[in-house]
């Protein structure tokens, strides 16, 4: 059809039209409990001319942003808001002009997503009533009912699972789209004053880098994206920012042009890869043997930065011959400490104690006088009398590296030629400053820590590691501590008085504390969890979905970190949990294999509450569906990711959508029923996890401090965390929400978000590790450094004690084809899944991309029906021929909704959830789970699949 100009304008003017009279259609019905506001007065609209003439007046214009969506990119927003509803938004002009020393400014941010937010919030899938399921469980038969009512059938729910079988049987996921406003807050708040067991999902959906914490003991180290301008030398490795970091890409094609060499590794050649000046394609899954490679050619050219080495890495400790391990203290003195250990000092000639390990008083790396060999091998004498040979582990390193991971040897395993590997390493060991980033991508393989430790080797040897530009990256949260201590509660007496005596205790220091207080919370990791109660199991432990190298099963070694406490499972296996409370997640279209879960997890539960802005899988599976109000419905504050040295924030444009509400009111509101139905029935007493008794007639007097919050005002909870956090120090939300961003002059202490170990300084962009680098203290690691050796028993018999490249288990069984995915560009997880601006932009349904010799073998075409398949599941989408996919690779980007796809069999029926049973260790330095840390991590890229035309 011919698109002349006056039918682009009638299209134009009928968009408008439509759009305000969805709005205008919905009566704003007040039900008992609901509060919910009257509905606007009937705009004087009559023809689509009125709309069209006046599309450009407003009655206001309110800062906003969106609130409780998972991406790492905070943008600022100005939403035009006339006669009640919101018409349209734009990029706004708030960040401060001219860059920071040097480096281009922040403008523009905002994303194809953010700017059609003003027609999702108008989607048929919206929640704008509380329903009630009325069939079986997904068949989506549902009646409307009053907030009163949902409210009681929630409460008699959690009152009776809570007092039958113990508060720790409610079980409750927040999920990733959470906020730092009063909305999350009063969230966490609600699982903390009912004793309830939370899910700990940042592993759960595979964005844990357990390879970072084994060898940092942090991972939210990260800095301002302006400092990627300060290097000259970028790897994106296993990321695509092009379609993941849309606000901040401009960082990094600007230092291109400035001079900056950008590598980009990865099998497919993704939308970054063409802005790139050198791609490298290793085969699936092959990437440690890549970095380990690297690693070698800069060991055997002699391109390292030895004395970085010595001073903040475990290579110059010394290790015994005989038996593989770190020479402690308790090997040389009767009675010595298990976590202090040795160098070999050659100013002396002797073994020496080095300094900041975890057993040393001081956190401090400075060597003083020692100066720590990195060769020879030395003998030394044993409490016993026995003499034995030590050597420093780079020897070790040396040898592994040149017994198995030559250039030569590793284009074997990767296809990469050796020469590319041996000219990238010199580039790379010539940099003045470079940087890895691997962001969450990097996360999701069954070796992910494999991965990141040989990343954080090469930037440990080429001393990158802390300095403006270089690193290895991934991302960090600032530190919004009065956000944590609305919902989590307030810290310790003893950790307010050191930070009052001292200003910032060391690392250490915080993470014993964050150990001792995650004891008290009942914090579950998901993975361990649904193998307990999930029904995973049989799957799970499965020896062909794990790596056949590991001598310990995953039966036995769960069996053991459960029994040692080193992973918490709420409630204890035997006890199986009775309602399930989800809110701003989705696991049935997260969790690997969801069939598995609604197979044998759900008939578990007696209630299952949903809390969604709009429909979704597990919406479907729910039994009670609670709708939330919309981003431009509510205050909030969009969650603080390091990569922007600005808060942003959100005002509330216009009244939420029928009845749905914020979950400020929402939660706060629970709580209240709660406590009114349990006075009514007379239940005081009610056993948490730990044993403890909690008063459930006073749980909405614990949520509200004794008044001090109100549900229905939530800016009772914006002024507590503006009030307590010390990046909101000097103004108020009321000064803030004027310009809608806070510049960040100051961070808060170190704490379970932020382990960026720099001091902010907002003229200068933020490095991550400067107080390690800089000020030399201690890595909160057993050793004291960046800790490339792991001597537990587990890891030395699984042959990891160093990072090695393992081939990943054929997890879902013996099938030609691995699957890998991405972060889709068109939405943020599934909300954007199924608008349909976003759906124009692709091919508007679930795609397969296969290289076109594989699908030339299957004699498949572009867009034909495929079926994918593997031991496990299965799902039917189109196909897509691409040069651009790697042979024997399969892509399919993320977050599909299940109802998107034939028979709601998604793409997430053939992933077997398999995951690493070493990440059970409990019981050595900074390998232990608590809340947000060390948990075993989701690996769902990788598993065999075979493809067959339809």
């Amino acid at each position: 059809m011919e698109l002349t100009r006056r039918k682009f304008l009638l299209s134009s003017a009928a968009a408008s039209l439509l759009l305000s009279l969805d709005r205008l259609g919905f009566a704003q019905v007040t039900q008992s409990g609901a509060g919910a506001a009257a509905a606007p007065p009937i705009p004087p609209y009559r023809t689509w001319e009125d709309v069209f003439r006046q599309q450009w007046t407003w009655d206001r214009v309110v800062h906003c942003t969106h609130n409780r969506a998972n991406c790492m990119s905070a943008c600022a927003w100005n939403v035009y808001v006339k006669d009640g509803m919101v018409w349209r938004e734009e990029q706004a002009h708030v960040y401060d002009e001219g860059g920071r020393a040097g480096t281009p400014d922040f403008f523009p941010r905002g994303c194809q997503k953010g700017a059609c937010y003003s027609k999702l919030m108008h989607t048929p899938q919206r929640l704008r009533y509380p329903l009630e399921r009325v069939g079986a469980r997904g068949s989506g038969q549902w009646k409307r009912i009053s907030w009163d009512e949902a409210f009681d059938k929630i409460a008699d729910g959690i009152i009776k699972a809570a007092t039958e079988h113990g508060a720790e049987t409610v079980i409750a996921t927040p999920g990733p789209n959470f906020d730092h406003g009063p909305d999350s807050a009063a969230e966490f708040r609600f699982s903390r004053v009912l004793g309830v067991t939370t899910l700990d999902t940042f592993s759960g959906i595979g964005d844990m880098p357990v390879g970072m914490i084994q060898t940092y003991g942090m991972f939210m180290n990260d800095g301002t994206a302006d400092d990627y301008f300060n290097s000259d030398y970028i790897v994106l490795w296993s990321a695509n920012p092009l379609y993941t970091r849309i606000p901040d890409m401009h960082f990094i094609t600007e230092a291109r042009y400035r001079g900056a060499h950008v590598v980009v590794i990865g099998p497919d050649y993704n939308a970054t890869a063409i802005h790139a000046d050198r791609w490298l394609n290793p085969k699936v899954q092959s990437d440690p043997a890549l970095a380990l490679a690297l690693a070698q050619v800069l060991i055997s050219e002699q391109l390292c930065k030895d004395d970085y080495i010595k001073e903040q890495t475990d290579l110059p400790f010394l290790v015994r011959t005989d038996t593989g391990r770190f020479l402690r203290e308790r090997d040389l003195i009767k009675g010595g400490r298990d976590n202090v250990f040795y160098i070999w000092d050659e100013a002396q000639g002797a073994a020496v104690l080095a300094p900041g390990s975890q057993g040393m008083r001081k956190p401090t790396l400075v060597l003083g006088d020692i100066r720590p060999a990195l060769q020879g091998r030395h003998a030394v004498k044993l409490a016993d009398g026995t003499r034995v040979e030590a050597e420093p582990l780079f020897e070790l390193l040396r040898r592994q590296l040149n017994a198995g991971y030559t250039p030569e040897l590793a284009e074997q395993i990767t296809g990469v030629h050796a020469e590319v590997i041996r000219s990238t390493a010199r580039e790379l060991a010539a940099a003045r400053a470079a940087l890895i980033y691997a962001s969450t991508g990097a996360c999701k393989h069954y070796h992910s820590d494999l991965m990141h430790r040989s990343f954080a080797l090469l930037m440990a040897l080429t001393g990158n590691q802390g300095k403006p530009g270089g690193g290895l990256r991934l991302g960090a949260w600032w530190g919004l501590n009065g956000f944590d201590e609305l919902g989590s509660g307030e810290v310790a007496s003893w950790m307010k008085l050191a930070l009052r005596i001292t200003g910032r205790p060391a690392v250490r220091d915080v993470e014993t504390y964050m150990i001792e207080r995650a004891r008290a919370l009942a914090f579950s990791p998901v993975l361990p969890w649904l193998q307990v109660h999930g029904g995973y199991a049989p799957t799970m432990g499965s020896a062909g979905n794990n790596d056949s190298g590991n001598p310990l099963g995953m039966d036995a070694a769960m069996k053991t970190a459960v029994e040692q406490r080193w992973m918490p499972i709420f409630p204890a296996p035997g006890k199986s949990p009775k309602v399930f409370v989800v809110n701003a997640d989705n696991p049935l279209r997260q969790w690997p294999s969801p069939q598995i879960a609604l197979e044998h997890l759900w008939p578990k539960f007696d209630l299952v509450v949903n809390v969604n802005t709009q429909m979704s899988t597990t919406g479907m599976h729910s039994d009670i569906v609670l709708p939330a109000a919309g981003w431009y419905e509510k205050i909030g504050i969009k969650y603080a990711w390091c990569f922007l040295p600005y808060l942003v924030l959100g005002d509330k444009a216009v009244e939420p959508l029928g009845e749905s509400r914020n979950e400020w009111w929402i939660f706060g509101s629970l709580c209240r029923r709660i406590q009114e139905r349990a006075r009514a029935r007379g239940v005081t007493k009610v056993k948490n996890a730990f044993g403890k008794d909690l008063d459930f007639a006073q749980v909405f007097e614990t949520w509200s401090d004794g008044g001090t919050f109100d549900p229905a005002e939530p800016r009772t909870g914006m002024d507590y965390i503006f009030q307590r956090s010390e990046i909101c120090a000097g103004t108020t939300w009321d000064e803030a929400i004027k310009r809608g961003v806070v510049p960040i002059e100051r961070n808060g202490p170190y704490n379970m978000f932020n382990n960026m170990c720099t001091d902010v300084d907002f003229t200068r962009p933020l490095y991550p590790n400067a107080w390690q680098i800089e000020e030399k203290e201690s890595w909160p690691t057993l050793t004291g450094r960046q800790q490339f050796y792991l001597d537990h028993d587990w890891y030395v018999a699984a042959g990891e004690a160093l990072p090695v490249h393992k081939a990943p288990p054929a997890a879902g069984g013996q099938y030609p084809l691995r699957m890998t995915g991405g972060h889709t560009r068109w939405s943020i997880h599934t909300i954007w899944r199924s608008e349909a601006t976003m759906l124009r932009l692709q091919r508007g349904q679930p795609v397969l991309y296969m290289n076109k010799d594989d699908a030339l073998a299957r004699q498949l075409g572009d867009h034909d029906r495929v079926r994918i398949f593997n031991d496990l599941g299965a799902f039917e989408c189109v196909v897509k021929v691409t040069p651009a996919a790697q042979p024997g690779q399969v892509i399919i980007y993320h977050a599909w909704e299940n109802f998107q796809f034939p028979r709601h069999q998604g793409q997430q029926e053939p992933i077997t959830g398999s995951w690493k049973s070493l990440h059970l260790v409990g019981d050595y330095g900074q390998l232990h789970y608590r809340a947000l840390y060390g948990a075993p991590n989701f690996g769902p890229r990788g598993v065999a699949v075979e493809v067959q035309k339809l």
